[in-house]
């Protein structure tokens, strides 16, 4: 699941369709009696364990060493024992170290638990995935060996979120300045798409370096992310006041990026949990593991259990819509994504959603107020923009299309589908040597049907014949292996 590869929990759902084990540097603290929560969050009828790994590298062997990270991980492990989590611990971890931590970690979570996994060092995106890097990583190999010699986070948020745990939280504060590139380096971290019931917080999206704050103990996220975990608040809320406090203290050079999609509202303090009734939890997992299965009309069944037992929880109307949308019920998904967003007027992944449904079933008006509405409120978030300048393109404004893709790719230079998008422009203009630099950089980041099948039309509209064909052949072999 990389940055481009959409989870229909998200803004990104369908964009794909627009455009047609303990080890050295382990140690664990804490007893499995400590990660019992004595407030559970979401349902107070049941005791759901509560479960962290959190790893720090500071002592780089080949790539700059950091100073901070240690203190991050440790201090993040202790605000999490405080809050009732059992907490793994990874210093300074090896690949080999990394992964079986990692792989013990998501092996250990059943279903109802609360499961986070923290990460502090560097770490690099490359293809659109975000790696973390481990101590013996070398930087003269390259990113060419970061699939073999780094861990990719996406394949991690996957595994817990297979888990059938009840709430996943993914946080990376990573990308200090970053060592693996020459030349102008792809900065920032890969936006990620997380699912139902995750939550993914990033120090930094795309275009930044997350600062290491070397003057005090703690790099600047990790900082402020301790201090608002400490307060009696809900999650949502706790990642909105890190990603303003730290876009302040930065200047505005640092804007973390994060997302999530809860039931109900998580509290890291055990005061002012809020639970959902009774029984609706076990009817919403269910339906979450039914849609992760690919099962939708099953997925559809009990999350229109959910809705009738409680009326007004808000993610049950979003998952419900999510469901629809993936059997192409257009417009009975935009009406549950409205209710979802008449219940919690600033649920951005409802509007996100609301949007793309609205897109598929032509209504391309109501796609770009939805989409308009989330550059509001994130204008640093490069899927806003690739949403709203598809709608544009869809409705043939062309200008205003290419001025958000030219924002995103401000924003994120690795940004293929906005890549994508600025050569369907300027295909239509006629500019087709600039349409095929454009196609051509975007199938450089990732080979996709809807950018060979343009490229191949800009090459037959040169008389480019032989290079028009090999891109026609390639589309036909990917659209063979779906």
């Amino acid at each position: 699941m990389t940055r481009r590869t959409f989870h229909l929990a998200t803004a990104g759902a369908l964009l794909q369709g627009l455009l047609a084990a303990q080890d050295k540097g382990v140690k664990v603290i804490g007893n499995p009696a400590s990660g019992r929560a004595g407030t559970a969050p979401f349902d107070p009828s049941k005791a759901r364990r509560r479960a962290a790994l959190v790893i720090g590298n500071n002592a780089y062997k080949k790539a700059p060493a950091l100073r901070n990270c240690l203190n991050d991980a440790d201090d993040i492990g202790d605000t999490l024992a405080k809050a009732a989590f059992t907490v793994t611990r990874v210093h300074d971890g090896s690949l080999d170290a990394t992964r079986a931590a990692i792989t013990a970690f998501t092996g250990s979570l059943g279903q109802g638990d609360i499961a986070l996994l923290y990460y502090s060092g560097h770490g690099i995106q490359a293809g659109g995935e975000n790696y973390l890097v481990p101590v013996e990583f070398d930087i003269a190999a390259g990113e060419s060996r970061l699939a073999s010699g780094a861990i990719a986070a996406a394949p991690a948020l996957q595994a817990m979120e297979k888990s059938g745990s009840q709430l996943n939280i993914l946080v990376l504060d990573s990308c200090r300045d970053n060592p693996f590139h020459r030349g102008a380096p792809v900065k920032g971290m890969a936006l990620m798409e997380p699912g139902l019931g995750t939550c993914v917080a990033l120090a930094t999206g795309p275009g930044q370096a997350a600062s290491d704050n070397s003057d005090e103990r703690n790099g600047l996220f990790t900082k402020f992310l301790i201090q608002e975990m400490s307060r009696p608040q809900p999650l949502d809320v706790v990642l909105k006041s890190v990603r303003d406090a730290v876009f302040k203290a930065s200047g505005g050079r640092q804007r973390p990026w994060t997302f999530a999609d809860i039931v109900g509202d998580f509290y890291f303090a055990a005061a002012g949990q809020t639970p959902v009734r009774v029984g609706v939890v076990d009817v919403i997992e269910a339906g979450k593991r039914q849609y992760l299965a690919g099962m939708f009309d099953e997925a559809a069944d009990s999350f229109e259990r959910a809705v009738r037992t409680d009326p007004e929880n808000a993610f049950a109307y979003n998952a419900l819509g999510s469901a629809r949308a993936r059997l192409k019920q257009w417009s009975i998904a935009t009406s549950l994504f409205a209710k979802a967003i008449e219940i919690k007027p600033d649920y951005a992944a409802a509007y996100f959603n609301r949007g793309v449904a609205y897109y598929n079933a032509g209504r391309y008006e109501l796609a770009l107020q939805d989409f308009s509405w989330a550059v509001d409120e994130e204008p640093y978030d490069p899927r806003s923009l690739d949403l709203r300048g598809k709608t544009h393109l869809a409705l043939r404004d062309n200008d205003e299309a290419v001025s958000d893709f030219n924002r995103a790719l401000d924003l994120d230079p690795s940004d293929a589908t906005a890549l994508t998008g600025r050569g369907a422009v300027r295909f239509r203009q006629g500019q087709f040597q600039d349409a095929i630099r454009d196609l051509s950089a975007s199938l450089n980041l990732r080979v996709a049907i809807d950018a060979l099948d343009l490229r191949a039309q800009c090459y037959k509209a040169t008389r480019q014949t032989a290079l028009a064909d090999t891109d026609t052949r390639a589309a036909d072999q990917l659209r063979s292996r779906r």
